[in-house]
């Protein structure tokens, strides 16, 4: 495994990794090339499963529930436990903080080499080998909890939201998106990356950092 950067100083603010041209192979994250090919995925890959694992859990809430009403509001509770998913993830998760080596090592493989290299197209975002089993394991809990017809309801308003997320983050780091509001979230994640990576964690939902107080203000800084 590719050494990876210190934890910085706790005085640091600006971000706390130098930054490499998404135009340049991507870092390894893994020696064995078996491995990192793992670490891959192109934005029309993760479109194509997003497609079939969103058409596969509506298509088990068809079979297994006709109560369309209680499917509808379990669809919609669904994307909005994804959006506090979303920013809890990329704040305690992704941006994880310990002076346990092997800690730090995790969160360099999951989140760290992404702000090394912020724009490259296969890293942008999260691969197959990590959401897949996720996905899954999620979805079987939603099963458990509410049975097949309202958990997979559930489930495919969580991973719409996901959907979402993904998309609008790769696009905030390889789209132009000059017209508002796609050019407010790209400014909004941009400065997470480029001006301080204690603040704006939410991607898909800018207001989660004002309701946590993580927003971040160009204007109040000096």
């Amino acid at each position: 495994m590719t050494d990876f950067p210190s934890k910085p100083a706790k005085h640091e603010q600006i971000s706390r990794y130098k930054k490499i041209s998404g135009k340049a192979p991507p870092i390894r994250i893994f020696k064995r090339d078996w491995m990192e090919a793992f670490t891959l995925i192109s934005f029309r890959t993760f479109l194509t499963f997003c497609i079939i694992g969103e058409c596969l859990a509506l298509y088990v809430t068809y079979q297994y529930s006709h109560n369309w009403l209680g499917c509808l509001w379990r669809f919609a509770v669904g994307i909005i436990v994804w959006e506090f998913f979303e920013y809890v993830m990329h704040r305690y998760i992704f941006h994880f903080k310990s002076n346990n080596p092997y800690l730090q090592k995790m969160v360099y493989i999951f989140h760290g080499n992404h702000h090394i290299q912020p724009n490259h197209p296969l890293r942008t975002i999260m691969p197959l080998i990590v959401t897949l089993p996720v996905g899954i394991i999620i979805w079987s809990v939603s099963i458990w909890c509410g049975g097949a017809g309202f958990g997979s309801a559930f489930f495919a308003g969580f991973f719409l939201g996901y959907a979402l997320y993904d998309t609008i983050h790769y696009a905030t780091h390889n789209f132009r998106m000059k017209s508002f509001p796609l050019s407010w979230l790209k400014k909004h994640h941009l400065l997470h990356h480029y001006m301080t990576e204690e603040h704006n964690y939410a991607i898909s939902l800018p207001w989660l950092d004002v309701i946590f107080r993580t927003l971040y203000h160009p204007k109040h800084r000096k």
